[in-house]
Formats: C-alpha cells, structure tokens, sequence
C-alpha cells in the first residue's frame, strides 16, 4: 500500500463510447438488440431485432411504444398490461430483468417465443433500457440446462460487446498515440529548430515561432490526456495497479491505493479503471476540501471488489456523481456488476462496486516493485 498524490494537475477527462461506435456494434451482432427511451419509445433496434420481429426496416419501429408494439398480449390472445411487463421494469428499478421464455408479438400480429435479458441504460433524458433477444424453442423441457442458459448466453453476448468496445478503445489509443502524437512531437522538434536560427534577432518571426511552439506543446498536452481518457497506454502495458498508482499521482487529493499486483480480462481492467478515475475526478470536484481519498481492489476467484472513499463532506449520490457514473452503472450492469454510493463510515463518500473476476487471471511477474 501506498500513498500519493497531492496538489497536481487534474486527472484526464474520461472520454465516452462515440455513439457511432456502439451503433456499429450491436448493428453487427447476430443477437437481437433494441433500445428504449425513458418514455418507453424504440430508440433503435438492429438487423437481428428487425428480422426476429418480422419487420423489414428499422424506421418502421423508431419511436413506437415498445410495449404496446411488440409485448401487448400473451400468446392464448389475452392483453398483457403494461403494469404487469417485466421487459421494461429496468426503466424504474434500475435492475436487470433475465427471462428465459417470453413472447414477442411479431409485425403480422403472430407470437414468436424468446428469451431476453433487459438493463437499464440511463441517458441524459432519464432512464430508459437495452434489450437483448433471441427466438428460442417453447417445447424445451422447463427443467432442460439448455433452456436456462439462454438468458445466460444472451448476458454473454452484452459481455462481447463491451469486450469489443474495450478492443476499439486500446486500437484508437495506439493510433492517437504513434500517429498523431508522434507527428507533433516532429513538428515541435523543428519548430525549435527554426527558432534556434532565427534567434532574438528575429524580431516579430522569432515571436511568431515561439507561439507556434507554445501551441504545440500545449496541442500535445491536450492529445496526451484525450489518449489516457480513451484508453490508457500503461492499463495495457503493465496492469490496473500501475494505472491506478498513475491515477492517483495526478490526483489533487492525496490517495492511499491498494491493488493487487495481478491481471485481469481487458473489460474487467478497463471497467474499474474508469470507475476510479471518475471517482477520484469526483473527489476533487465536489470534495476539494477532502484531505485523503483512499482505493482499496481486492479479489477472490470469481468476484473483484472496488471500494474508493474520501474524508469530504459526504452526501454523494449516483446523481451527484452524474453522467459518468451512470453510464459506468450500465457497464458494470453489462458485466454482471453492481454498484453502490453512499456515506463511508466516519463521514465522507464511499463508492463501491463488485463484479465478476476471471478466475484464470495470474500474477504479473513483469511489474517493477515499488
């Protein structure tokens, strides 16, 4: 355990999943996605939920009432009240609702049997839900393993999702990094260069160069912190411990860590990463007066347990914590994860998150101690 950190320059800002990115990806996935707004409306749905529904375009669902569209009567052709829908529940309870065998109510009013799994995803608008599908057999034995791992598989394939996400992120952070960021460092290099030939004597030229070198310089600064908020480099390189210890060294309140020196699944590293970087973000934001803020990772073979706490005022929520960490509720909701803030005991915030770990994962040999 260590401690540092103190009054240095912010941490990154953390940067979020372009839309068109995410879009890309549920596009090109062989399970049935769809997405509803917090009034319940289909957001988008794709090519597989398109099919699966008996629909030939997408435009033909947006903005419909997704109940009374696709989940307003059972299949004996009696009403199915919109009160009694499960589909939907994660819009008020923030839950995630798994159900191996369901009906959907296709385009020609025919039923198709499903299995689903449904998470709240909040949005700027309020809380409003994704939906992963798929057709399944209804005469399956009840008890038959393979009937209940349906909704199993259908969690699995969000999981891709994120995996796949977390594979962009690490893919931009490299091109930003040797691309662009590499480019500059060449621009800089000779505009020095040019301003070492010029000298004092150079007048208004002379000036002119040393702005464009301060540009520069400040252009790179900029490129370096977009490239730690997409997906840091040292997460890749050398592990979660390391990029916390990074974290927290740019940290304006001192921060205590505690992580394993081990490794873990890409989306399982990139989760709490991010989880902690806007948590420590948090602190300094709405806990400047805070005098320590203390992230403790501990893990067993099937679970990770996230804790960061600050001495600060206290009163956090996950609304206070806004936009980011909600969306960090729905990626570790993706993951089979929870995530809960509240007071920490003596005063100040707690947050705290627990998600699955991969068992396999091993030590990390390669890490310096220290």
């Amino acid at each position: 355990m260590a401690t540092v950190g103190g009054p240095r320059a912010g941490l990154p800002p953390q940067q979020h999943l372009p839309p068109e990115l995410l879009e890309s990806l549920l596009a090109s996935s062989a399970d049935a996605f769809y997405v509803v707004d917090p009034a319940g409306r289909v957001q988008f749905a794709n090519p597989a939920a398109v099919a699966v529904l008996g629909y030939d375009d997408e435009a033909e669902l947006l903005g419909r009432p997704s109940h009374a569209t696709i989940h307003h009567k059972r299949p004996d052709g009696t009403p199915f009240p919109d009160a009694d829908c499960p589909l939907l529940r994660p819009r008020t309870t923030g839950e995630v609702v798994r159900v191996d065998l369901d009906w959907f109510v296709r385009r020609d009013g025919s039923m198709v049997p499903i299995a689903y799994s449904s998470s709240p995803l909040e949005t700027d608008h309020g809380r409003g839900a994704v939906v992963v599908f798929r057709e399944v057999d209804p005469h399956a034995d009840e008890d038959d393993p393979q009937r209940h791992g349906w909704a199993l598989e259908l969690h699995e394939s969000r999981t891709r999702i994120v995996a796949a996400a977390d594979a962009a992120r690490r893919r931009i952070s490299r091109d930003l990094h040797d691309g662009a960021q590499q480019r500059l460092v060449g621009v800089l290099v000779t505009l020095r260069a040019a301003a070492g030939r010029v000298g004092d004597a150079g007048g208004e030229a002379a000036s002119l160069l040393k702005r464009a070198t301060e540009e520069v310089q400040a252009a790179i600064g900029d490129l370096r912190d977009l490239v730690a908020g997409v997906h840091p480099a040292i997460l890749t390189d050398r592990g979660l411990r390391a990029a916390i210890d990074s974290l927290a060294s740019r940290s304006p309140v001192p921060v205590e860590a505690d992580v394993p020196r081990r490794r873990w699944p890409a989306e399982v590293e990139a989760t709490v990463y991010f989880l902690v970087a806007e948590a420590l973000t948090n602190v300094a934001k709405h806990a400047p007066e805070a005098t320590l803020a203390t992230v403790r990772v501990s893990a067993s073979r099937q679970r990770l347990l996230v804790e960061v706490t600050d001495d600060g005022p206290g009163g956090a929520t996950t609304a206070a914590g806004g936009s980011g960490l909600r969306g960090l509720r729905d990626r570790l909701a993706l993951l089979g994860g929870t995530l809960e803030i509240g007071e920490a005991p003596g005063g100040g915030t707690r947050l705290r998150a627990d998600l699955p770990a991969d068992p396999s994962a091993g030590p990390l040999p390669t890490l310096p101690a220290g």
